[in-house]
């Protein structure tokens, strides 16, 4: 009950549209879903920085235990049974203890739970030191400014992983004229770098510098820029000279030029098809806000407000899909709500002339390959969005069933995140791409690349492929806020790595162009 209770306020707060902080107690209170006790535990975080009780659980618990409580799938009964039953307090332990087969006979547990817990300690291993393409450019936008600053008229530059937007990023790399030496003095004394081992860390990425000089510095940073495997594919043609731009260093070597985004070994066999820079998606092009979630169902924001922030991002039109019935975790719309919200989408679609508002769903799709709502509720909206989130674990075959059954739906206009992976948390269940793909290509149905920096799914490898077979790429912010929206840039950085083109983009056809999609849409029902 108390972890009800904690889960529940935090979900108050998160909704409530006015800053807490500045609010005495008996306004706290107030709050739905927040009590007296509760009311104490938030003034006395906000007053001190921190909470008594959350302490003093802290200081019983190992370092080890509090990791095993990040790993998704590997709840708190589980991992008590293991501390308490076998005295175990760190994922070495674990995983030493699951090679000598100890979990087997243990309660709760069994040779399935425990070779599947095996695989998510090792994926956690594997992630650990990584951060997300999201957070990691920003930190390392923050470092290269401060060194810009403190080294004016020289030249700096991020390349690496973070210059190609990966997924996910293990390290911060620099190509600058400054010295290295003189680097490294500032960092010793003016940033909040560590030195550790000879690495420099800046907050928790390591940091790696190329000197450069005024000569080379346009062609090291594009080198850098690239993916090994890929600039090896290309270097024969490349002269290492002094280039008057960063640009030139391909087309003065007769190359087009080929973004950093798609720079990575998986497009070596697609450098034929590439296009022009100017024809691949880019934040300009995108021309309307599909898949967002309101107060109706998880969201933090009203109808309007989401309306609104859309239509000051530049956007068209917004489509809102909030989740369906049976995701009861999140709120989902029960019939009478769904038809409430219809209502209100269609007044705030008149009430504001300068962007359309269409209607639609999150629907999930449940284990059998089946939507959510039956077909006279989903014949009401403009879109669908047909997506797993219940019963992941499955093997490629049932997976791959699953999901044709529901792509194949008439009703389905949008394959949701469709492997349901989350970066360095979750691996995505196993399906067969080029049968998913080849299903949305037979059945009309568009497949989202969800631009959530913690999913950017589908993967951009498969792009390429899509694009052959004539299946439009959707980059939806999935957002849960109006702050949310923003995160359709991510998801632009992502299709650009597979090198998706704007007339294969979903979401870059005009507001005309889309009703006309819609409309397609409602034929094959």
């Amino acid at each position: 009950f108390k972890t009800k209770a904690y889960s529940s306020a935090y979900l108050a707060l998160r909704k409530w549209p006015e800053p807490v902080a500045p609010l005495p107690p008996t306004e706290i209170n107030k709050i739905p879903g927040i009590g007296k006790a509760m009311t104490a535990k938030i003034r006395e975080l906000l007053d001190t920085g921190e909470m008594a009780l959350m302490n003093e659980y802290l200081e019983q618990t190992p370092v080890g235990i509090q990791e095993m409580l990040t790993i998704k799938g590997f709840g708190p009964k589980k991992i008590k049974t293991i501390w308490v039953s076998m005295e175990i307090e760190s994922i070495g332990e674990l995983l030493y203890a699951i090679n000598e087969n100890r979990l087997v006979d243990l309660k709760g547990f069994g040779a399935k739970t425990q070779a599947n817990l095996k695989t998510q300690l090792e994926y956690h291993l594997e992630s650990s030191g990584k951060m997300l393409y999201a957070s990691a450019s920003s930190i390392a936008q923050s470092l290269a400014d401060i060194l810009a600053d403190n080294f004016s008229g020289e030249s700096l530059d991020v390349v690496g992983a973070i210059a190609r937007k990966c997924d996910t990023i293990d390290k911060i790399e620099l190509v600058t004229t400054v010295n290295i030496k003189d680097i490294n003095k500032f960092l010793d004394k003016d940033t909040d770098s560590v030195l550790l081992e000879g690495q420099y860390y800046y907050k928790s990425l390591p940091v790696a510098i190329t000197e450069s000089n005024k000569e080379n510095h346009h062609f090291l940073t594009e080198k850098l820029s690239s993916d090994t495997e890929f600039w090896k594919k290309i270097e024969d043609s490349i002269a290492e000279k002094t280039y008057a731009n960063r640009q030139d260093v391909f087309l003065d070597n007769d190359l087009p030029y080929y973004i950093p985004e798609f720079r990575e070994s998986e497009n070596i066999a697609h450098i034929s098809a590439y296009t022009k820079p100017e024809d691949i998606i880019s934040e300009d092009h995108i021309r309307g806000c599909i898949h967002n979630h309101s107060t109706y169902s998880d969201g933090m924001n009203s109808l309007e407000e989401m309306l609104v922030a859309t239509q000051e991002h530049g956007y068209e039109y917004l489509v809102m899909t909030d989740h369906s019935k049976s995701a009861f975790y999140a709120n989902g719309l029960q019939e009478e709500r769904l038809f409430q919200q219809l209502d209100e989408i269609r007044e705030l679609d008149q009430k504001h002339d300068d962007i359309a508002f269409f209607s639609g769903i999150e629907s999930d799709i449940l284990s059998d390959g089946s939507l959510d709502y039956p077909d006279e509720i989903l014949a009401d909206l403009d879109v669908v969005v047909a997506s797993v989130h219940s019963n992941l674990k499955m093997d490629e075959e049932k997976a791959t069933k699953r999901l044709i059954t529901a792509i194949e739906n008439p009703y389905t206009s949008i394959l949701g995140h469709p492997t349901g992976r989350l970066l360095l948390s979750r691996k995505g269940y196993p399906i067969d791409h080029s049968k998913i793909i080849d299903a949305c290509a037979a059945n009309l149905v568009a497949i989202e690349l969800n631009a959530n920096p913690n999913r950017l799914d589908m993967d951009w490898r498969w792009i390429q492929e899509a694009m052959d077979k004539g299946v439009m790429i959707s980059i939806n912010p999935d957002a849960h806020s109006v702050a949310g929206i923003g995160d359709i840039a991510y998801g632009v950085a992502c299709a650009r790595k597979g090198g998706l083109r704007i007339h294969s983009c979903l979401n870059s056809m005009d507001l005309e162009e889309f009703q006309e999609w819609m409309g397609e849409q409602h034929e094959k029902r």
